[in-house]
């Protein structure tokens, strides 16, 4: 059965899998949809949980709480409750019943809630799903009028889009979690702004390691480098309660480090600290820096973030095997500062940087992961290197084996690696384990949580979706993690959502080849051929003279 359906005050669109209640559109995975068929078949009776389970999942090994998830997500979706049951009634022991009758929706009947004044509907949690509405149906207007004067132009796509990230529900609902911003270099030679940022990002990446609470990626953390700024404006956009700012002065092999963290609720300062260290007590100090955030932060939010793993006290839990050479160190800082680019040279660039870290500390666990990093993105399909993968990937395997031979349980070599042994040999079973591994040891990678969710989404595993919205979460400023979330909804058949979804990472790179090449297919199986030419060129003036994936949309 797939008509649009009246159930009490709401629309049940099932083919689009949409819920409609209040002028709010609310989409629900399939699984859960499948499971309100069969209540609708059932005509008011009760369905037990064992048939739920034959009919949705049939021959699958499911729990009671993936159809529990389901449940709940239904009851979300229509405004119900387990307690005061309206649509969706538990039966003890038994299973489920849908309480109120189900009809046909009429062409042109809209429920009555529907019909009410959407002004009492508006708030600033929904406001994003508003807007969302209305770039989809100005979208949905140009596609259905052929010739229409409706086509979104160049800027009236950012501007929706811009105003869709002001007020999204991560902009709206500040949570509690912190953003560390780009250092500021006061050494007053640009050619050390590597350190002042490799400096941010290391007390960044112990942070997050601490598992504490969520900290927002250097991607999206590091938008905001060079901008005036509002801390209040930032941890709104950012979504969390405490923003971390700092300055790093490098004169000669001493340092000196000041640092802010901000509550960006009121803009109250929370800590500071200054600190003068010779370069090589460099890792101490970030060490003791990350672990006074945490102290602070444990102080603000004791009864509300996750405690630490247990069996491992705090203080090891920032604690990692650092090079014995500083100049190794220093190759590493401007080789990360270059592996953030999708720009081949770049990353090649980066790749030679970490080389050198190793010639001169061959016993630098870093240095190999993010060697393995560089040769596994310079082989990705989604960058416009003329590389073959098959031709790199085993080097880039090795490197990452070679980070664990320095240092088991490498978080960043082990996750990588599992991403690698899925891409090249095809081991499912390893890499999707060693994905699982490297995320219970950081749980903040945005970057591995995308690549967990996306593989998760490709093998039709349940959760995919929470998934790659918690890497969208840590990580929301990222073309990467917003395409990945973009994929999944390809995958839905939800083309106008993910299209949505491209745009907005075209606003955060403009001239990104990924970005521009999944915009081009997106706008192509919309039939946009115009926009799709368009953003297929603007892939080009990045990629190699030769380019199939381009070829091919060509």
């Amino acid at each position: 059965m797939t008509a649009d359906l009246l159930v009490a005050n709401c629309i049940v669109r099932q083919q689009r899998r949409i819920v409609e209640r209040g002028g709010v559109s609310v989409h629900v995975k399939p699984k859960s949809m499948s499971v309100f068929e069969c209540l609708v078949a059932a005509g008011g009776k009760p369905v037990t949980r064992n048939e739920l389970f034959d009919k949705v999942w049939p021959g699958g090994e499911i729990t009671d709480d993936t159809l529990t998830k389901c449940i709940v997500e239904l009851r979300k979706a229509f405004g119900d409750s387990a307690r005061e049951s309206r649509v969706i009634e538990t039966i003890p022991k038994l299973g489920f019943r849908l309480v109120p009758p189900v009809e046909p929706l009429e062409p042109g009947q809209s429920s009555a809630e529907n019909q009410q004044p959407f002004r009492r509907k508006w708030r600033r949690p929904r406001a994003a799903a508003v807007v969302f509405f209305i770039v989809a149906l100005v979208f949905g207007t140009s596609l259905a009028v052929p010739g229409s004067r409706l086509w979104l132009t160049e800027a009236g796509t950012t501007w929706a889009m811009k105003t869709v990230a002001m007020i999204s529900p991560y902009g709206a609902e500040i949570k509690p979690g912190i953003a560390v911003l780009p250092f500021v270099n006061m050494s007053g030679d640009p050619e050390n702004e590597y350190f002042s940022d490799g400096m941010s990002a290391e007390v960044l990446n112990s942070l997050a390691r601490t598992a504490r609470l969520p900290v927002i990626a250097r991607s999206s953390a590091f938008q905001f480098k060079g901008q005036p700024q509002d801390i209040k404006e930032i941890g709104r956009l950012l979504g969390v309660t405490h923003v971390l700012e700092g300055s790093v002065r490098k004169d000669g092999n001493s340092i000196r480090m000041t640092v802010h963290l901000i509550d960006s609720a009121t803009g109250a300062l929370v800590w500071s600290g200054a600190y003068q260290r010779e370069l090589s007590d460099v890792f101490s100090l970030q060490q003791e820096i990350a672990e006074n955030i945490v102290a602070n932060i444990d102080a603000i939010f004791a009864e509300t973030i996750a405690p630490p793993p247990a069996g491992l006290p705090a203080a090891m839990q920032t604690t990692l095997r650092h090079p014995s050479n500083l100049e190794a160190y220093e190759l590493y800082l401007k080789g990360m500062q270059m592996l953030t680019s999708d720009r081949p040279a770049l990353v090649a660039q980066a790749s030679s940087y970490f080389d050198r870290a190793i010639a001169l500390d061959g016993n630098y666990a870093d240095a190999w992961a993010a060697k393995g990093m560089a040769l596994l993105a310079l082989g990705s399909g989604d960058s416009c290197s003329p590389i073959i993968p098959a031709s790199i990937y085993p080097d880039a395997i090795a490197a990452l084996r070679s980070a664990l031979e320095i240092e088991p349980g490498h978080a960043l070599a082990t996750g990588w690696l599992g991403m690698a042994l899925m891409v090249n040999d095809f081991n499912w079973a390893e890499g999707m384990r060693l994905l699982e591994e490297s995320l219970a040891q950081n749980p903040n990678d945005a970057n591995l949580l995308a690549v967990y969710g996306f593989y998760m989404s490709i093998m039709q595993l349940e959760g995919a979706g929470e998934v790659l919205e918690r890497a969208y979460r840590l990580d929301p400023f990222s073309s990467e993690t917003i395409m990945d979330l973009a994929l999944q909804l390809e995958r839905e058949g939800r083309l106008l959502d993910a299209l949505t979804l491209a745009e907005t990472a075209l606003i955060q790179d403009r001239e990104g080849y990924a970005v521009n090449y999944f915009a081009a297919r997106l706008n192509l199986q919309l039939g946009r051929l115009d926009v799709a030419e368009e953003r297929l060129q603007k892939a080009r003036l990045v990629a190699n003279p030769v380019d199939l994936n381009l070829d091919a949309l060509q």
